[in-house]
């Protein structure tokens, strides 16, 4: 875990001359914000705070003091947020000190600034596949992952890593005759980070639970542009395991018709019972039953269009340098196979505590087709099926990098594009490289891909949780 120097910690704090005074307190609180806080944002404040009501924080902490001090002192999500991974770590007593002194600092409220900006993002920035176009689709605070319904709504969840979305919402982007309009489907719900389409129905993972609200596509449609509703849920599975690391829950249904559903590893490396395993179930929540075992935290699933099989991302462990280990491809083509966690790691990464009588080569283990960067967190995937790309393009997988929070350069923050070819041997090699890329530079970010998925006019959608958008890309001509 990578901490960030005190003094950003604290001068992001402290709000320009507000009160220095060293006391037992402060001390105690330092200590507390560089184990939580400086472990995840960096000094571009990035991931972003959110006020409250769950709109973004810019960086500039002085000029949103106001804002701040609503989310410390908020009933219902106070800052830090309580399910932050790295929150988590504290013991009660450095909550009670982190949370008393944070709210001692933030006593003033600064106007905020009023020029708006002019560009909604720095599209400019990004470097893109030639031939190709990235555009905004739609605004989602926190969009995560997606769900496209062939009438060409496209829902999002939101939460995650750092509560982006305090109110739990799910939306719904809605082609319209005069444009896009997004309104929200549901709100209330912990962390609603998976979604999936069963034809009208929308099925949400949440940290514990999964839910379905029926005729999801018809309230979407129903609705004015802005609207803020809370659609009625039937609880399809309950009592999954509540955690605080890697909570977030990434849904799909596979070709069989049933609901496929990972719960990540509780911790960075450990030895694990119920997590770091792949689980699929009846829609209706019956017959639980485990897929794939030995996978630390994947955040995205998508079945081949062809073959049919589960392919995943799976993101490495933690703390063992910038250069190790890789983020994995997977493909389970045996039910019940092992990917080797906590043991190993990518292709032959052994786990220095949990790997020493392993050599990563065990007949039992399932490899990794495909090694990707370290540190990368690599999220959301699928193949591309739709008919306005390039012939070449078809069946190729796409990756969406949200990025690293523990390496010392930024490293990740894109779309990658995987593809497959066969030598005159038989021998299949998979090609790893960017298709967009430019959300971050090695020391700051202003996107963080989550999720991408086919559209219905054959171009792609991702989503980024950190601009609060959804791209969508498509050929220039």
């Amino acid at each position: 875990m990578k901490l960030v120097s005190l003094t950003f910690v604290l001068s992001g704090l402290m709000l320009g001359g507000i009160a220095n005074a060293q006391s037992e307190i402060q001390t105690k609180a330092e200590a507390a914000i560089v184990k939580s806080c400086g472990s995840c944002h960096d000094q571009s404040m990035t991931p972003s705070f959110v006020d409250d009501s769950g709109a973004i924080i810019s960086a500039n902490v002085v000029a949103n003091a106001a804002k701040i001090s609503a989310r410390v002192q908020s009933t219902t999500r106070p800052m830090p947020p309580k399910s932050a991974p790295a929150f988590m770590q504290l013991t009660a007593t450095e909550k009670t000190d982190l949370l008393a002194y944070t709210a001692s600092l933030l006593v003033t409220t600064p106007t905020e600034p009023t020029t708006p900006t002019t560009e909604i993002v720095p599209l400019s920035k990004l470097t893109i596949e030639p031939g190709f176009k990235i555009e905004v689709f739609g605004k989602v605070t926190g969009a995560r992952s997606l769900a496209v319904h062939s009438s060409g709504i496209v829902f999002v969840g939101t939460g995650g890593f750092s509560d982006v979305d305090p109110q739990g919402r799910v939306s719904a982007i809605v082609p319209t005759t005069t444009g896009n309009k997004t309104v929200v489907i549901a709100k209330g719900l912990s962390n609603p980070n998976g979604v999936a389409l069963n034809g009208t129905d929308l099925y949400v993972a949440e940290s514990t639970r999964v839910v379905v609200y029926k005729n999801a596509v018809a309230t979407a449609k129903s609705l004015a542009a802005g609207s803020v509703v809370t659609a009625k849920a039937t609880v399809v599975k309950s009592s999954i395991r509540d955690q605080s690391n890697h909570h977030w829950k990434y849904i799909a249904i596979g070709p069989d018709g049933k609901l496929y559903i990972p719960i990540g590893a509780d911790c960075n490396v450990c030895v694990e019972d119920e997590g770091a395993s792949i689980y699929r179930m009846n829609l209706d929540g019956s017959d639980w039953e485990l897929v794939a075992k030995g996978v630390r935290n994947t955040v995205g699933l998508t079945f081949h269009p062809v073959t049919g099989q589960l392919w995943f991302t799976d993101n490495g462990r933690d703390s063992l340098g910038d250069t190790l280990p890789g983020d994995e491809l997977n493909i389970l083509t045996t039910e019940g196979a092992n990917f080797g966690f906590p043991s190993c790691f990518a292709s032959n990464v052994v786990d220095p505590t949990f790997g020493k009588n392993y050599t990563c080569n065990e007949s039992t283990w399932t490899k990794p087709i495909r090694d990707l960067a370290p540190h990368v967190a690599a999220l959301g995937l699928t193949h591309y099926t739709g008919s306005t790309f390039p012939a070449k393009y078809t069946n190729a997988t796409f990756i969406a990098e949200h990025g690293s929070w523990n390496s010392s350069k930024k490293v990740g923050y894109r779309l990658m594009i995987v593809e497959e070819a066969t030598s005159t041997s038989g021998v299949k090699s998979y090609g790893y490289r960017p298709f967009v890329s430019g959300f971050a530079t090695t020391t700051t970010n202003w996107g963080r891909p989550v999720d991408v998925k086919n559209y219905i006019d054959g171009s792609l959608l991702l989503s980024d949780d950190a601009s609060g958008l959804v791209y969508k890309i498509s050929p220039t001509k």
